[in-house]
């Protein structure tokens, strides 16, 4: 005998189509709660057929590495939807160094051997070696569907040579990608000569957009394109707005965006900018608001703003400060589908405690239903 009094609403009397209607409204950690609430919910949330827009909203993902001490490591994620900062479970770098990286879904490391994992298993896979060791190169994951089998591939960027212990900071470093399916490497041609000086991901940001993986230099403000399917290099060229410090490059849904540090004469700002990929032109298209800027740092000094760092995908651009002292604070924008207006707020602070890192890997995901997922 049920106890539901039949006056009072009761979810299991809806329809299957409005159930799903219901469930593809719910944030990403409220629909694995509810996935595991009955066999019926968790074959409704698991269906081909489901769809729902927390899928297609890309997380934010911290990983802060102690050098000396693994244990002081931690891994953090942020929901847009839901708002909210995930502690996740400790992951070993399974190198013991700090050739540590991180790109759209995957943790890597480089040296002495490449391996990977998704983000929210710990389950490291170790390929064959790279043809050149490396430390800090630019990484990015690509869906490749003539490969069949896994799908993706992965391409690694520069990066500095680790030859017995040294670092050569003058090998530009051949591009190589990764087949899964194959577990081999391809070589491909390296990074141009302008990029000779200063070739880590620690000088270079990238975007991966309309089948181009795009190089900028972070501080020379350098910019090239690497033709994913016809392997070639573009002219390198320069992408420097006025004001500009240092930029990072974004890929935006249907935009690269070039988000950036500027000294203006009205003062400090950070600002975003839309850039034409064809011929490098820019237009502004938003400056965050000063109160955001001036809560990410302590004060408006100049040296101050070198520690913001700024990653991105999809409609979501963040912008976090990699310094301890602050606990790495960090805002979002927002950019609208609809008519391409911009949204800045602050992201929540970190849960606590949070360790002190000697250094912080960031970048932007989004998350299968299918991922095993900590609570919050």
């Amino acid at each position: 005998m049920s106890d539901h009094n039949p006056k009072e609403p009761n979810i299991n009397s809806l329809s299957l189509d409005l159930t799903q209607l219901i469930f593809s409204s719910l944030p990403l950690p409220s629909l694995l709660r509810a996935s595991a609430v009955c066999k019926l919910w968790n074959s409704l949330i698991s269906s081909p057929s489901f769809t729902s827009p927390c899928l297609s909203y890309p997380w934010f993902f911290l990983f802060g590495l102690h050098n000396t001490s693994s244990r002081n490591n931690q891994s953090f994620a942020f929901d847009p939807l839901s708002n909210a900062w995930f502690l996740l479970p400790r992951l070993d770098d399974p190198s013991s160094s700090s050739a540590f990286l991180g790109s759209n879904g995957f943790f890597f490391t480089t040296t002495p051997n490449f391996s990977y994992t998704p983000v929210l298993k710990s389950a490291w896979r170790f390929t064959s070696p790279l043809k050149f060791s490396r430390l800090n190169p630019l990484l990015g994951v690509f869906y490749d569907g003539s490969s069949g089998g896994f799908g993706f591939k992965f391409i690694v960027v520069g990066g500095v040579r680790f030859i017995g212990g040294l670092v050569d900071i003058e090998d530009r470093l051949a591009v190589e990608i990764y087949d899964p399916n194959r577990d081999s490497w391809e070589l491909c041609p390296a990074l141009p000569a302008d990029f000779r000086s200063g070739n880590s991901s620690q000088s270079l940001s990238s975007a991966l957009f309309k089948g181009k993986f795009y190089v900028s230099g972070i501080y020379s403000c350098f910019v090239s394109s690497f033709d994913l399917r016809n392997r070639v290099w573009s002219e390198v060229q320069t992408l420097r707005p006025p004001g500009v410090i240092f930029s990072f490059l974004i890929p935006c849904n249907d935009m690269l965006v070039l988000a950036g540090m500027c000294n203006a004469p009205r003062g400090p700002s950070f600002n975003l900018w839309k850039i034409d990929e064809t011929t490098l032109e820019f237009s502004e298209i938003s400056i965050m608001p000063q109160s955001l800027l001036h809560s990410l740092v302590e004060s408006e000094e100049d040296e101050n703003f070198a520690s913001l760092k700024c990653v991105g995908m999809g409609n979501l651009i963040y912008v976090f400060n990699e310094e301890y002292h602050q606990k790495y604070p960090s805002c979002l924008c927002e950019i609208s589908a609809e008519n391409g207006k911009c949204s800045w707020r602050r992201v929540p602070r970190l849960p606590l405690p949070v360790n002190k890192f000697h250094k912080v890997i960031s970048f932007c995901s989004t998350v299968s239903l299918t991922h095993s997922f900590p609570q919050q």
